[in-house]
């Protein structure tokens, strides 16, 4: 298995793996935001290949934050169905983890939704502890 940062032709990729786990994603849209987080120092986006086929992706961000301080905040993490249990998640965390590290953040974070029960064996296996739950609200914006 190899982990690499994602490149602009990760896009079908991407949204396919996305897919899978049954989030809306057209390749066009992944591409475009993809363009937009490459380079960028507070943004990683890893991708996990298999005989060079990806079959996961993870994405974090830094961001300071007034109450909590300086973090790195896991907002997606996908491994494809049938690599689950490979330990492909578990390297693409260590990895976040490392950068991180690598930039002086104070914790590392994550949200999983509370439908997705094998997340939540998961990440306390990773040494990650529940801190909170929480709803989430959603307001489009116009355009």
């Amino acid at each position: 298995m190899t982990i690499r940062e994602a490149i602009s032709s990760d896009a079908d990729a991407i949204a396919r793996l996305t897919r899978e786990l049954g989030y809306a994603a057209d390749p066009a849209a992944i591409s475009q935001r993809l363009a937009r987080l490459t380079d960028r120092n507070d943004q990683l986006v890893l991708v996990a290949l298999l005989d060079e086929k990806p079959v996961g992706w993870l994405q974090a961000h830094a961001s300071d934050v007034l109450e909590s301080g300086f973090r790195v905040e896991i907002v997606g993490l996908i491994v494809s169905l049938q690599s689950r249990r490979l330990g492909i998640g578990r390297q693409l965390v260590q990895r976040a983890e490392q950068w991180a590290i690598a930039l002086g953040a104070a914790a590392i974070v994550v949200r999983s939704n509370t439908a997705r029960g094998e997340s939540h064996r998961f990440y306390p296996a990773l040494g990650f502890s529940a801190t909170k739950t929480q709803a989430v609200y959603r307001k489009p914006l116009a355009k």
